[in-house]
């Protein structure tokens, strides 16, 4: 397919340009896995519940942990529906249709603040669905007797701290500025649009 000489204003690049790839294989790759590892602690409580200190509160953690990781797949392939590029469109519409509608251009671009939009909810809702899943080992870690109590209090303090980072990291997520549109879009191909 012949490449069309029309300059494409398109939407304005990520930040840093892998990001959507690297934020596609956490929501499909990563949150299956640790989604997976969620519903394994759901059994493994609920045969040896006597063996944690606070079996139900681990519970309800590892299950709203479960959840969180199963919606960040849902919402990340709700929002992976609007990211495409140039080839994509080049693939589906004649040569003709490109050059006489600036629509699809408009479109994309639209398309494109809808999947920022969208994979950030993504992205918080994995973050969360992980914090909750290291507080629910933090839990199950807690020991319930006294043997080997200090080693058990030791990696239920560490991963408490590992919890409380992935907090800190959903907050700076949240509250970062992703940035608003360019005052003038530019070219493609480098020329001034």
């Amino acid at each position: 397919m012949e490449q069309s000489k029309e300059p494409y204003i398109g939407p304005r690049a990520p930040h840093f340009l892998g990001y959507p790839e690297a934020s596609a294989t956490a929501q499909t790759v990563a949150a299956p896995l640790l989604a997976g590892a969620s519903l394994s602690l759901v059994g493994v409580i609920i045969v040896d519940g006597s063996d944690f200190r606070w079996p139900g509160v681990t519970l309800l953690l590892v299950v709203m942990s479960a959840i969180a990781l199963i919606a960040t797949m849902q919402i990340g392939a709700d929002a992976r529906k609007y990211l495409y590029n140039r080839q994509t469109i080049e693939a589906w519409y004649a040569p003709e249709d490109l050059k006489r509608s600036s629509e699809l251009l408009e479109r994309r671009s639209a398309h494109f603040i809808q999947w920022q939009v969208r994979n950030r909810r993504a992205v918080v809702t994995f973050n969360t669905g992980t914090m909750l899943l290291i507080f629910s080992v933090a839990t199950a870690l807690v020991p319930p007797h006294d043997e080997q109590a200090a080693w058990r209090w030791a990696a239920a303090g560490l991963a408490l701290a590992g919890a409380l980072v992935e907090a800190w990291w959903i907050h700076h997520l949240f509250h970062e500025d992703p940035g608003g549109p360019p005052e003038k879009p530019k070219s493609l191909n480098g020329g001034d649009g």
